[in-house]
């Protein structure tokens, strides 16, 4: 079976006072991003599937409703802890 690209979604929060444009660690190299690809890879998936990964910010009127959901989940809200 030939193998094909699939966009899949590791989201989570980050709580800071900083502008958000200012919290990303600027020294993060190629070796680096490739180890987070390989702990990704190896925790996450099935031996076979390839990972890249690129680190972005979503701004928040877009991931409004995960945001919340996630806030639930994590600090207990939601049904998910229940």
């Amino acid at each position: 079976m030939e193998k094909k690209a699939y966009a899949f979604v590791f989201a989570g929060f980050f709580i800071t006072e900083k502008d958000p444009q200012e919290i990303f660690r600027e020294d993060v190299t190629a070796q680096d991003m490739e180890e987070i690809e390989r702990l990704v890879k190896e925790k996450l998936f099935k031996p076979g599937v390839d990972v890249a990964l690129a680190p972005s910010i979503v701004p928040p009127h877009q991931a409004n409703d995960l945001l919340q959901e996630f806030s639930r989940i994590i600090f207990g809200r939601g049904e998910e802890n229940a």
